[in-house]
Order: structure tokens, then sequence, then C-alpha cells
């Protein structure tokens, strides 16, 4: 893990949104006391400085964000890609973070600090109102997530991740995993056996053909959207 300072000319939240509501004034005092950090696949992000006031914007690369149960098991409950950030409920309740933080790719962040998140939102409304609309969606994603997970079995789960990635209005496309097979199967709730067993039978059913590493060809979208549906 490496951390630097961040020149505060070098306006990297200008285009992420909600912070692309604030002017230029406002993001340059988030910038004042931002640091960059660069993490390396498999590495975890701990806190730093000695408290968890932090908030964390993802530049490049991806953050896989899960619960650990005690036998070992891994939920996932964010992937955190680029333009995404994380922690601010952490630094809104000042309370301790709940979730492991750890890079499955090759990563850069941004850290903020979260009295500087609270200082811009009383300062400007829009920005805080956006703010709160990303908490929200936030929030209805994961609960769509364990509605998934506790309504779906492990077919109807996988098809659904699946047709989440193929574009709307297809018929037939290609389409790219969003991370590691083991990493998917801790976001839906499975154990990577009943992934691959759930994949292959979506493969001889002709549904989708595998493509390379993280490849997969949809042959039937439609198809793959009614197994979701059940």
């Amino acid at each position: 893990m490496s951390v630097d300072t961040v020149a505060p000319q070098q306006d990297v939240l200008g285009s992420i949104a909600p912070f692309d509501l604030l002017d230029g004034s406002l993001r340059q005092r988030l910038l004042e006391h931002g640091r960059p950090q660069q993490l390396l696949r498999g590495e975890m992000l701990l806190p730093t400085d000695g408290h968890d006031d932090q908030v964390f914007v993802v530049l490049e690369g991806s953050i896989k964000r899960y619960l650990l149960s005690a036998t070992g098991a891994e939920l996932v409950v964010q992937l955190a890609g680029a333009g995404d950030s994380f922690g601010e409920d952490v630094a809104l309740l000042a309370r301790a973070p709940l979730v492991t933080n750890q890079a499955v790719q090759d990563s850069r962040l941004l850290r903020l600090r979260g009295s500087d998140l609270r200082a811009a939102m009383h300062a400007s409304p829009a920005f805080a109102a956006a703010l709160s609309a990303h908490l929200a969606e936030a929030m209805y994603a994961l609960l769509e997530n364990l509605q998934l997970c506790f309504q779906r079995n492990s077919l109807q789960r996988v098809a659904h991740y699946l047709a989440r990635l193929a574009p709307a209005n297809a018929e037939r496309c290609e389409i790219r995993l969003e991370s590691d097979k083991q990493t998917i199967a801790a976001q839906l709730n499975l154990t990577p056996e009943t992934l691959s067993r759930a994949l292959s039978r979506l493969t001889r059913d002709g549904t989708i053909r595998p493509q390379g590493r993280r490849g997969v060809v949809v042959n039937k979208v439609s198809e793959l959207r009614l197994c979701a549906a059940g």
C-alpha cells in the first residue's frame, strides 16, 4: 500500500458524481486533506491515521466489500469500481466499519476525511441531497441483493446476475464477468461449486457459452431473463 499527498490543483473529483455538484473551491477543500492510495490485487484496505473517519473514492480498479462469517465464508455486499465511493455511512454516523475491503485488482483510490465531507454537505444543499440519494440507492441495491439470495434458487441467482450484464435490447451478446468466480459466488451467497454447476446447466441448455477466462456469450437473453424470474 502506498499513500501520498494530493496536489490541490488536481481536481480528480470534477467528473465523479455527486462531487461534480460542488463548486471548484469546495472540491479543493476536500482535496487539501485528500490522500491517493494504491492497492495491489488482493491487498486489504485498512484505516489509517488511527481512526475510521474516512471516505474512499475509487479512481481505478475494483474493491470487494464483504462480511466474513464465523466459519470464514464471505458475503460480498458491494463491488466498488471506478467512480464509486464508499465509507460515507461510517463517516456520517461516526461508527465503526462493519465490512472488510479488499482490492480484487490493482486499484487507485482517493481517501477523503469524513469531517471534510460533512462540511461540504453543509455548504452545498445540492451535494447533500445527491449524496443522500446515492446512499439510498446503495441501500436499495443491498436489499435487492438480499431479496435475490433469499427468494431465488441458485440457478435463478446466476441467471439474474448474467442478465443484468446483458444490454437491454439484445437477444444475443457477449458479456464479461465483473470479477473472478469466487467473488461472484460470494456476492450471490453461493459456493463456487454451486456457481459452476449453475453455469454448466445454462451451458448445457444452450443459453450461454463460455468464452475465455471471464467472457460469456449469451445466446438467448430472453430465456436467461425467464430463468431468472422463475
